[in-house]
């Protein structure tokens, strides 16, 4: 079988190529393929992805496709695949789609019961005036992964503070800003592995120690995740009772049916002072770097290493997942 790797190459270190895959993680990815027996190849996900893809004819995509522009960039790769008749590893279109607008995933799983912080989604700084009370508010890119534009500065406590953030970061991301609810207290975060038939295997559930760095007031964005990063912040298999892993893995399977996801994704919960828990985010294209050495590691395949997995091993369990979807044998 030829399994061609799709995805954004990361060519610089900044905030908007975040999401994008670096080198290393090519490799690794294409070594997993590698040691399945199967032919690897690879296809940048650029302007010629649809010309190179159609030249090239493979049985199977491992698609990591972040996507170039649009509000639904998350979607175009999967969207043609699917056009094309060409099996993928990962969620489809719309899931995708809805995963990448945290508003629109929140109004989903709100219908299913599951509950989330109080939100609002503001286009401009006048649309904010009907928010005059729950403060304080954490302002979020509706549109954007891997806690960009999320940062410190982004904690408001007053309507002041609200509409001169807003402004900026409307201006900045040219795009509608999440206006959601601060809850202090926990957060942490699930990593999901399809399995043919079932439910998805939760991996190790990880936390995030706010305790290792107080500078960053309980805020998980940008400079948490780059700047500060460290293994020493996170606590994984997270020391919690066996109710609250139990609670965590339910919410996390609900999450997965309700938005249709398929063979992998990571998602953000936060917990109240009160033991609440609330939906925070679903990535259904969760980050694969894993270069311990640069200390590049993303959550989901360090919660797969916490769970016995190699990086190897987690490679063929996605192709494994993706494969009996469609019917085909790896």
């Amino acid at each position: 079988m030829r399994i061609a790797l799709i995805l954004n190459t990361r060519r610089a270190e900044s905030e908007f190529e975040v999401e994008y895959d670096p080198p290393h993680t090519v490799e690794l990815i294409k070594h997993g393929i590698l040691a399945t027996g199967h032919e690897y190849l690879f296809i940048e996900a650029d302007e010629n992805f649809v010309e190179n893809i159609k030249a090239l004819k493979p049985d199977l995509v491992f698609n990591r496709a972040e996507g170039l522009r649009g509000d639904s960039r998350e979607s175009h790769v999967p969207a043609i695949l699917e056009m094309l008749g060409i099996p993928y590893v990962g969620s489809n279109v719309l899931t995708t789609a809805i995963g990448l607008n945290k508003a629109w995933a929140k109004k989903v799983l709100l219908y299913h019961g599951i509950s989330t912080p109080k939100f609002y989604v503001c286009k401009s700084d006048q649309e904010a005036e009907r928010i005059r009370e729950g403060f304080p508010y954490i302002l979020k890119p509706n549109e954007e992964g891997s806690s960009m534009g999320i940062t410190e500065e982004n904690l408001v406590y007053s309507k002041t503070q609200l509409h001169t953030r807003l402004k900026q970061m409307i201006e900045e991301y040219q795009q509608p800003i999440l206006i959601e609810q601060f809850i202090q207290g926990r957060e942490f975060s699930t990593g999901l592995l399809g399995q043919p038939g079932q439910d998805p295997e939760v991996l190790s559930i990880l936390e995030i120690d706010f305790s290792k760095f107080p500078e960053v007031g309980g805020i998980f964005g940008q400079r948490a995740k780059t700047v500060l990063d460290s293994l020493d912040h996170y606590i994984c298999p997270a020391q919690i009772p066996k109710e609250l892993e139990k609670l965590l893995e339910r919410l996390s399977i609900d999450v997965w049916h309700a938005l249709d996801v398929k063979d992998f994704a990571r998602i953000d919960f936060r917990m109240s002072n009160k033991g609440k828990l609330f939906f925070l985010e679903i990535n259904p294209l969760p980050g694969m770097d894993f270069d311990t050495e640069e200390n590049d590691l993303s959550f989901y395949p360090y919660m797969a290493m916490k769970s016995g997995y190699t990086y190897d091993e987690l490679i063929r369990r996605l192709l494994e997942s993706a494969c009996a979807r469609y019917g085909l044998k790896l």
